[in-house]
């Protein structure tokens, strides 16, 4: 007798566990009724099977995706889509055999993705077409992907960047700052943040996060010059010197190095290093017989060192190259009263005062 009320018992706990096993009539309506796109059947029942089965983490899923991502309702999502996390992330959804935690950062994923696609394509419009109510359209779209998810730091890089072309300076270093927080090993980030500080006038700040920029990418000459500009707005020349200098070794680009070298001897010209800025130019003329620019810093450099016939020769130079160029007569005009020939710095002078200068 014993042995058959054990029997009973165990037969009673198996039907039970099939009983709890399957689902209830409200979740299988709802699921039949997703099958046949019945979307508003579909919403009274899983709201009913929430309330037959308020531990089951997969209706919640499905109410979150069903329903409030087709509403829009990003926050009401991931409100659901966090219970069902808390619940239960490892339970198995039938019908993908994917865990709640895999699902809920495909759908997260998904709607991230298709949202900033859409803003980053209207961004891209308005660079097309400076129309601001393009750009307008683009920060409300970044907005709302930011409501998808909000772990995605890229989301907050780029919407930084449509602030700044707004003009809203506070909310694009806000944002800029939510990119790092999220991703502080990401180059472009820490980049856009240290750029967007230095221009609204907060070097110090700034130096913190382009110098990081450059530690991730060492290679990156636009990172390096944007370091050594700041060095020098905060009158550490000669840690701007060295940086450029840095720079330099890695440039592979012949234009690229040009500039670098150029940008190199305007500063050893400011810091008196006469000699290496002459060394500087010569290197970006070089690399760019084409660069005027570079003439120009040699001319000047002779001059400030008053190697007058030096100075005339690349004034001349120039002068032949470009002369259309008041400035280049001016420069020859100075020189000449240096070396005591005051007749034709008058010719010279005249000339500029001909050309406009």
């Amino acid at each position: 007798m014993l042995l058959k009320n054990r029997t009973n018992i165990l037969l009673l706990s198996l039907l039970s566990l099939v009983i709890l096993g399957c689902p209830s009539h409200e979740y299988s309506t709802a699921k039949m009724a997703i099958k046949n796109e019945d979307w508003a059947q579909a919403e009274e029942y899983l709201f009913k099977a929430l309330v037959v089965e308020p531990d089951n983490p997969e209706i919640m899923v499905q109410v979150g995706y069903h329903i409030h991502a087709k509403k829009r309702e990003w926050g009401k999502m991931n409100g659901m889509f966090d219970k069902a996390m808390a619940l239960d992330p490892e339970k198995k959804i039938l019908q993908t055999n994917r865990s709640v935690k895999e699902m809920v950062k495909n759908y997260r994923s998904m709607f991230w993705a298709n949202n900033y696609n859409v803003a980053v394509r209207k961004y891209n419009d308005y660079k097309s077409d400076p129309d601001k109510a393009l750009l307008e359209e683009a920060i409300k779209i970044f907005n709302e992907t930011t409501r998808i998810d909000a772990s995605e730091g890229q989301t907050y890089s780029i919407l930084a960047s449509c602030y700044f072309e707004m003009g809203e300076s506070d909310k694009a270093i806000e944002n800029a700052r939510k990119a790092v927080t999220i991703d502080p090993d990401e180059f472009q980030a820490n980049l856009a943040l240290g750029q967007f500080l230095s221009i609204t006038g907060d070097k110090k700040s700034a130096l913190e996060y382009v110098k990081r920029a450059v530690e991730l990418d060492p290679f990156n000459t636009h990172a390096i010059r944007q370091l050594a500009t700041i060095y020098y707005d905060l009158e550490e020349k000669e840690k701007s010197v060295e940086t450029f200098e840095a720079a330099i070794k890695t440039e592979t680009d012949k234009s690229s190095k040009a500039d670098l070298y150029f940008n190199l001897g305007v500063l050893n010209m400011q810091l008196n290093n006469f000699q290496d800025a002459e060394d500087a130019f010569m290197s970006a003329y070089d690399l760019n017989p084409d660069d005027t620019e570079a003439l120009v810093g040699m001319a000047q450099t002779f001059e400030n060192a008053e190697k007058w016939r030096r100075a005339s020769k690349f004034y001349r130079e120039l002068i032949t190259l470009d002369p259309e160029n008041p400035e280049h007569y001016k420069g020859m005009a100075r020189v000449l009263i240096k070396r005591g020939d005051p007749e034709g710095a008058t010719r010279y002078y005249e000339k500029a005062k001909k050309l406009g200068g």
